[in-house]
C-alpha cells in the first residue's frame, strides 16, 4: 500500500513546481521593485542630482532577476 504523500505528489515534481513558481514570483517582485526605485529616482530626485545611491541599488535589483533567469535557462538547456 502506498503512503498518501506519494499519491498527492504524483511523480514527485509537484513540490519542485511549487518552489519554481514561488521563486519566479519573488524574482518578478525584485525586478519590479528595482524598476520602481529607478522611476521614483528619475521623477523625484534626478533634476537636483540627489539621492544618487538609489541608482546603483535600483540597477542591481533590476538586473538580478535577469541574471537568475539566464542561469536557469542555461541549466534547462543543459538538461535537455
Amino acid at each position: 500500500m502506498e503512503p498518501e504523500t506519494n499519491k498527492e505528489l504524483g511523480d514527485g515534481r509537484s513540490g519542485t513546481r511549487t518552489w519554481a513558481v514561488a521563486a519566479g514570483a519573488c524574482l518578478l517582485l525584485v525586478g519590479l521593485g528595482g524598476a520602481a526605485l529607478l522611476v521614483w529616482w528619475a521623477l523625484a530626485f534626478h533634476p537636483s542630482d540627489e539621492q544618487l545611491w538609489m541608482v546603483p541599488v535600483g540597477l542591481i535589483l533590476l538586473g538580478t532577476p535577469v541574471v537568475a533567469w539566464l542561469s536557469v535557462g542555461a541549466d534547462l538547456c543543459r538538461r535537455f
